[in-house]
């Protein structure tokens, strides 16, 4: 039900998926706070049209701020100066970035954003359940942003929503 629900509102099965998995990790995280919960179906449904806002703002910011940098730099994302970092440095700094992560968070990455399967597929292949390769998918994400974010400061949210990171 719930990923039906977001289905209609993203139009993207794996941005649905991703959602409630991330709204199921935080009230698992936090659910000594579910007692007191007289309704939990309602609950439910706001905490997932309220975190699918929050993304879709995010995203809609992301994309904004790309536009104008695109505009603004060319193709080519530029720091002060004649410096310009060209897309196979990027993808250089990425796949550096990529092998730091733990052997399953790497397998669990290349998995999801090189071979496009879901997080079930994923889940099935490796023997896992869902919620391991959200948990790993969500960590390994995490960690390539804040390496993106220290190397390359304020163009990072560029480089992020290019390579599919965010």
């Amino acid at each position: 039900m719930l990923k039906t629900y977001l289905l209609k509102l993203s139009r993207s099965k794996e941005t649905a998926e991703d959602i409630v998995h991330d709204v199921f990790l935080e009230l698992w995280k936090n659910r000594e706070q579910l007692t007191g919960i007289e309704q939990f179906k309602p609950y439910l449904f706001r905490a997932v049209h309220n975190r699918a806002h929050r993304s879709f703002e995010r995203q809609a910011k992301e994309s904004l701020i790309l536009h104008e940098l695109l505009k603004e730099q060319g193709l080519a994302v530029a720091f002060e100066g004649e410096d310009r970092i060209t897309s196979e440095e990027v993808r250089k700094f990425i796949r550096q970035a990529v092998d730091k992560l733990t052997p399953q968070q790497k397998k669990i990455f290349l998995l999801s954003r090189h071979e496009g399967l879901s997080h079930a597929a994923i889940a099935q292949r490796l023997g896992v359940n869902s919620q391991t390769v959200s948990n790993h998918l969500s960590d390994a994400l995490r960690f390539l942003r804040n390496e993106i974010d220290a190397a390359y400061g304020s163009y990072a949210i560029a480089i992020i929503v290019l390579h599919g990171l965010g």
